[in-house]
């Protein structure tokens, strides 16, 4: 449909936005409304009575008990959903207006489609630097988030910290060889954020992983090290011995902290 006919523009950075310029002012402002003043030498007479605010027009109760109603409301849902995942300002009465303004033939519409698409280049190139700010002090909080965990947790006297840094708490003690650098191991393991996100679990897919520990984050070699056969662990891997500033998206965003709950079944030495 014509009214959609920008839709695939915004959906190619994560959001929707449709027909002409959703910005927070359009670039043909409308002719400003004169202001009614007295004719010259005509007598200036005060109002007697003051004249009281119009009240807003309250909002149309919507019943939904008809199928054009039902698919108006549906498509407005939609739109709805699409406008609230743009990141950057957008003024509601002005995009309702230019629907308006589209819809209805007795009005005028502000825009022309050159202008429009000017103006919806400009709505994406906002919301992508808008998206990189967001980034960037999300990044930032997170490196403080961990700092703070990390120095509250070590106070627990359950915590053991690997040389480079890892902190854990046994969970199940092992009886087994510890891997040396060059061996192979076999592991049940669950993976979260620090909010307690789970991207990624062995135990659920009913299939432990098998891997050489060189071939890990830096965190997950640091800690394998550490362990026995049989051990489990719950441990706190810092963003710097696992993905850094970079994150692993769309799971994991940069400077995670990643807990894990990790428990060694086996070894396979090197041959």
């Amino acid at each position: 449909m014509k009214v959609f006919r920008y839709f695939p523009i915004i959906l190619g950075v994560g959001a929707l936005v449709a027909c002409g310029g959703n910005k927070p002012a359009p670039v043909v402002d409308p002719v400003a409304t004169p202001v009614n003043a007295p004719a010259v030498n005509e007598p200036v007479v005060p109002d007697l009575v003051p004249v009281p605010e119009p009240k807003p027009a309250e909002e149309q109760k919507v019943f939904l008990d008809n199928a054009v109603d039902r698919y108006s409301y549906a498509l407005g849902v939609d739109f709805g959903k699409a406008v609230s995942n743009i990141n950057v300002p957008v003024k509601l009465e002005v995009l309702i207006g230019a629907m308006r303004d589209v819809i209805d033939s007795t009005r005028e519409i502000l825009m022309t489609d050159s202008q429009s698409e000017v103006a919806l280049q400009d709505l994406l190139n906002q919301m992508q630097i808008q998206k990189e700010v967001d980034e960037a002090a999300a990044a930032r909080k997170a490196l403080s988030d961990q700092a703070a965990f990390l120095a509250k947790n070590i106070q627990d006297p359950r915590v053991w910290v690997t040389k480079k840094g890892v902190q854990y708490i046994m969970l199940k003690e092992g009886t087994g060889v510890k891997p040396k650098a060059t061996d192979k191991v076999q592991v049940h393991y669950v993976g979260t954020l620090l909010n307690g996100t789970e991207f990624d679990n062995s135990v659920k897919r009913g299939a432990p992983m098998e891997f050489p520990v060189t071939s890990v984050i830096e965190g997950w070699q640091d800690l394998l090290l550490e362990m026995k056969v049989g051990e489990k662990v719950k441990a706190w891997i810092p963003s710097s011995l696992a993905y850094g500033e970079a994150g692993a998206p769309p799971s994991i965003p940069p400077n995670s902290l990643l807990v894990f709950e990790v428990e060694l079944l086996q070894v396979f030495p090197a041959k």
